[in-house]
């Protein structure tokens, strides 16, 4: 059953919700799962009309856009924080096995 722009968009806007839910949760795996949903529905969107000839259209997926380029950058935060927690966790361990080694003796 086709599903009319309006319907994709109210979709999209949804799945977008719930993406956003799942980054604020650090739940990356769902995420993911629903940004793929979440692209299928947009290539519909585009297939069904072409965003240059339908402004609706055109201004919904521009949204789209600047909301996802928000996320990005909460996500780059996000894995900057990760990273630098795994660079503090691998000095402890360093420390940690010196402190074993000189023990040992």
């Amino acid at each position: 059953m086709a599903c009319t722009d309006v319907e994709l968009m109210a979709n999209i806007k949804a799945l977008s919700a719930d993406a956003n839910a799942a980054i604020s949760a650090e739940e990356l795996t769902l995420c993911d799962e629903l940004l793929l949903q979440r692209q299928y529905l947009i290539e519909q969107l585009v297939a069904l009309a072409n965003p240059a000839q339908c402004p609706r259209s055109h201004a919904f997926l521009l949204h789209i856009m600047a909301e996802d380029q928000t996320q990005i950058t909460r996500l780059n935060t996000l894995k900057s924080g990760i990273e630098s927690q795994q660079v503090t966790t691998k000095r402890r361990s360093k420390s940690i096995n010196r402190y074993l080694a000189i023990k040992q003796f």
